[in-house]
């Protein structure tokens, strides 16, 4: 299971001096046609042109960066309107968000939502590694690297690698903005979104009237450089969480001993068996520790599967069937949607490269996670890199009205990085809903939240009080449920 842990686990996440141009400045409105996202969801959709090298020439090879506007459904809408960044890196905004843009009526009555598939994603001319999810899950080490490598050349034979990170992609973000003759626009951007809408406001502050920072990346985040102990924190807060349980104490009172059992018997490996969540086949595979620990680590992103995760522990624990934890896990990691090749691409310039692997031991001392840091940097030791600027790595200053999004059981973006962006915003605001894990977008009353306050475009007066009540999803005590 080498390759799924190590793709999603590296995944699940500047200066604003001359950074070149377009292909063509975009003077014209580009032609938008109509089209259905996944779901049904009407939109219009149309395409930009771009250079890929934006300090090359003029007749250097270009690109086609492809959007999809949801117009707003109200006769007279607001003019500035809502663009979402997604995820990885390597997720497409059209396909990522497609299935949620049903809850997001209430800020679309207003305004139009605007998704664009960053280079090297969704028809963006994507940066895809298909030979990575033909693996078995067994695949070895040396198998994991002789497909990534391959498709690295693959990719760099006909693309320039070092064009597709953060700061290029969101000038192509703003001649979107531009074409459209869009004046300001509201910015929501989740987990490596978030990166990218710090940078856009960076480099384009007049631009941005607002902006929704949800799990949020902040410059000091290295992937998988911290990941470790960020994780046995979260860890740390699940055991508590469950002990401070009523319910979940008495149906599992020793939990933790449970959980070191599972440990213990994984430190080897162990040969486990189970049906695929997704097509129902029956899959064999070998174990080992790090890539339960992995797995536990990507449980940890969900509020719905951490009540599920006691259960699961300790079924395991009495019955020795690994089988129901890993079937929960490949359920999660189906539906990350990431193009392998942009997130290398991004990452091993904007994170690799700034890892101290010193300090990566430092931080894991401790952590019942894995030290993951090194097989990402050797991951990316072949990959070309792009030459990143100071700025990546350094607080963005603005009076721009920003609202922070954390879950405080976090695994991969605990509170502490939102804080630390926030110190150097003076117009913003740090909501932490307690238990939950990543991406709080949607948990209980916050969309009603953030849709007041992309309408008002202020943080002041913004009434929070609705997020007092909202409820953690109980713990499963048995498979027939959570206590009555």
């Amino acid at each position: 299971m080498k390759q799924i842990f190590l793709l999603l686990t590296v995944s699940l996440l500047f200066l604003t001096g001359c950074l070149g141009r377009s292909a063509a400045a975009p003077t014209d409105r580009p032609e938008l046609r109509d089209c259905q996202l996944a779901g049904g969801v009407k939109a219009q959709c149309g395409l930009i042109t771009v250079l890929e090298n934006r300090d090359g020439p003029e007749n250097g090879r270009s690109l086609d960066i492809h959007f999809a506007i949801i117009p707003a459904t109200n006769s007279q809408p607001q003019p500035d309107p809502v663009f979402l960044l997604a995820g990885g890196p390597g997720q497409a905004a059209i396909s990522a968000y497609a299935p949620i843009l049903s809850t997001l009526q209430r800020i679309n009555q207003s305004r139009d939502i605007v998704l664009v598939d960053q280079r090297g994603t969704g028809r963006s001319n994507p940066l895809a590694c298909p030979n990575l999810n033909d693996l078995p899950l067994d695949s070895s080490p040396d198998d994991l690297e002789a497909a990534l490598g391959s498709c690295r050349q693959e990719l760099a034979a006909a693309n320039d690698l070092t064009q597709y990170h953060t700061t290029i992609a969101m000038r192509d973000l703003d001649d979107v903005r531009a074409a459209l003759e869009y004046e300001q626009i509201n910015l929501i951007g989740t987990s490596y979104g978030s990166r990218a809408a710090l940078e856009y406001m960076r480099l384009f502050p007049e631009r941005v009237r607002s902006v929704v920072l949800n799990a949020v990346v902040g410059p000091d985040l290295v992937l998988q450089l911290q990941a470790p102990r960020d994780g046995q924190r979260a860890l740390d807060l699940f055991f508590a969480r469950c002990a401070a349980d009523a319910g979940c104490q008495a149906a599992f009172p020793d939990l933790t001993a449970e959980f070191a059992a599972l440990l213990d018997q994984v430190d080897g490996s162990v040969d486990v068996r189970l049906t695929h969540p997704l097509n129902g086949e029956v899959v064999e595979l070998t174990l080992n520790r790090d890539e339960f620990m992995q797995s536990i680590f990507t449980l940890l992103y969900s509020a719905d599967i951490v009540s599920l995760l006691p259960l699961l522990i300790h079924n395991a624990a009495e019955s020795g069937d690994f089988g129901p934890l890993l079937a929960q896990f490949l359920l999660v990691s189906s539906g990350v949607g990431l193009y392998q090749g942009m997130f290398y691409a991004v990452a091993c310039s904007e994170d690799a490269s700034f890892i101290d692997l010193a300090q990566a031991e430092a931080l894991q001392a401790g952590s019942q996670f894995s030290l993951v840091a090194a097989d990402f940097v050797a991951a990316c030791a072949d990959w070309p890199q792009a030459v990143v600027t100071e700025g990546l790595r350094q607080p963005v200053t603005a009076v721009i009205p920003t609202l922070l999004l954390s879950g405080n059981a976090d695994p991969i973006t605990p509170p502490q990085y939102a804080e630390s962006v926030a110190a150097s915003l003076p117009n913003s605001l740090h909501l932490i809903i307690p238990h939950y894990g990543h991406d709080v977008l949607l948990a209980g009353c916050m969309l009603q939240v953030v849709g007041d306050f992309i309408g008002s475009g202020a943080v002041e007066g913004l009434d929070t009080s609705c997020l007092d009540e909202i409820q953690i999803p109980p713990f499963f005590i048995s498979p027939a449920g959570p206590l009555p």
